[in-house]
C-alpha cells in the first residue's frame, strides 16, 4: 500500500519526498522487533542454546542497535546519514547473529528445525534488505513463528 502512494524516493542526500521518510522510518520498528525476537527466543531456552545462542543474540542486538540509531538520525536530520559501510555491515552482522542463534537453538527443540533453518534468510531478506513482497513473507513467517513458539512453550509448561 505504501508503495502505491509514496513511490518517489531520492537516491541519497536530503529527503525530498514523504517516501524518503517512510522507507527510512519503517526500519525503526523492524530493528526493535528483531532485537525483541532474538532476546525472547534466547531467554525461553534458558541457556540451552549455548555459546552460539549467546554470541548470536549479542551480535544481532549490537548490529540492530547501531542501525536503529543510524535510521533514527536519518529521519531526524531529514537526509540519508551514512557512517561509512555501517548499514550493509550491520545488516550482515544481524544475519550472522540470527544464524548463530538459530544454530544454537537447533538442539533445544523449542522451534522446528526447518523454521530455524530459514529464519536467518527470511529475516534479512524481509527486513533490512527488503525488496518487493519479501516483507510480507517475513510477516507471514513471524506470525507462524509466534504461533509455533506459543504452542511449544505452552506444551512445555504443562
Amino acid at each position: 500500500m505504501v508503495g502505491t502512494f509514496f513511490t518517489t524516493i531520492t537516491g541519497g542526500g536530503d529527503f525530498k519526498y514523504t517516501a524518503d521518510y517512510w522507507y527510512t522510518a519503517v526500519g525503526l520498528p523492524i530493528t526493535l522487533i528483531g532485537i525483541g525476537i532474538a532476546l525472547g527466543v534466547h531467554k525461553l531456552q534458558h541457556g540451552v542454546d549455548g555459546r552460539l545462542g549467546t554470541i548470536g543474540v549479542w551480535v544481532n542486538t549490537l548490529a540492530l542497535v547501531e542501525l536503529f540509531v543510524q535510521l533514527g538520525a536519518s529521519v531526524i536530520e531529514g537526509s540519508e546519514v551514512r557512517w561509512g559501510p555501517s548499514y550493509p555491515v550491520c545488516a550482515l552482522l544481524s544475519f550472522i547473529g540470527v544464524a548463530l542463534l538459530a544454530a544454537g537453538s537447533w538442539r533445544t527443540g523449542l522451534l522446528p528445525r526447518w523454521m530455524l533453518g530459514v529464519w536467518p534468510l527470511v529475516w534479512i531478506l524481509g527486513s533490512l534488505a527488503a525488496m518487493g513482497l519479501t516483507p510480507l513473507v517475513l510477516a507471514a513467517f513471524l506470525i507462524l513463528f509466534g504461533i509455533t513458539l506459543t504452542r511449544r512453550t505452552r506444551s512445555r509448561a504443562v
